[in-house]
């Protein structure tokens, strides 16, 4: 159960920064005259993806041991995050992300070895 919630949570939590990504700045808060707030369909998606990551996350962190929880989700998070900036918005990646990437998955592999 807690590979597939925490699969879940950096499903969640890395769809609604590609989603807020996306959505650009659509986001806008005006005191003019009266209060108005608008926001884009994808960024509002991108909040909801990301509030619901976080309250999946607040079970994790409360069910899971927070020295195992933590690093494991949080380095998985990085590395998705990384990978999707890379190939969804072709942002640049350089040689140190890619050794970057590779420690962090060696740190979950050791994290998650049982003793």
């Amino acid at each position: 159960m807690k590979i597939i919630l925490t699969a879940i949570y950096v499903i969640l939590t890395s769809s609604g920064l590609f989603c807020m990504k996306l959505g650009g700045d659509s986001l806008s808060l005006s005191f003019k005259n009266e209060i108005s707030f608008k926001i884009g369909f994808i960024t509002a998606l991108g909040f909801l993806l990301y509030i619901a990551s976080f309250l999946l996350w607040q079970k994790l962190i409360a069910t899971y041991d927070l020295s195992y929880i933590v690093p494991i989700a949080t380095g998985i998070v990085q590395v998705v995050v990384l990978l999707g900036s890379y190939f969804l918005f072709k942002e640049s990646m350089s040689f140190i992300n890619v050794i970057g990437i590779l420690m962090v998955i060696v740190g979950i592999v050791l994290i998650s070895v049982k003793r």
